[in-house]
């Protein structure tokens, strides 16, 4: 009896777990609108393997935590960017990929803001950071508004 039920539990755990993961969003698409993830394809095989090398590149004991949290933003930017490529539609790509290298736009500058010393740079990445967020949100509001029409 106990093997049936830890058969069916197992079972059902699979399951679930499965029914779970066609649920989630394309890698890479997991930050991006509802339209981006359901018009993405994903990154796929390659942009993981470009992510991979990416990380290869650079000797992480070289690093200080600017270099690191640059090196992670462009990561995260060029994941993104890299599954709205397949996007068949060229507006909502256009605007999906925007939103992508935006926030990487948005992460880099907070960095700045964070670690950088020179005043017009720092000046920079505060006008980066107010310019692309209200950029982001016209893009959001418009991929809600494109999927709505569907």
């Amino acid at each position: 009896m106990n093997r049936i039920a830890l058969a069916a539990a197992l079972a059902l755990t699979v399951s679930t777990a499965i029914a779970q993961e066609s649920k989630s969003p394309p890698s890479g698409t997991e930050s991006l609108p509802k339209a981006c993830q359901d018009a993405s394809p994903g990154q796929g095989a390659t942009g993981k393997a470009m992510e991979m090398g990416d990380m290869a590149a650079h000797s992480m004991s070289d690093m200080g935590e600017a270099q690191m949290g640059s090196m992670k933003a462009m990561q995260d930017m060029g994941k993104t960017m890299r599954a709205t490529h397949g996007i068949k539609d060229p507006d909502l790509a256009f605007v999906c990929g925007m939103i992508a290298h935006h926030r990487g736009a948005v992460a880099m500058s907070r960095i700045e803001l964070q670690s950088g010393k020179d005043e017009q740079a720092k000046s920079w990445a505060m006008k980066i950071i107010a310019d692309q967020e209200r950029e982001i949100a016209e893009f959001e509001a418009w991929a809600a508004k494109a999927d709505k029409a569907k």
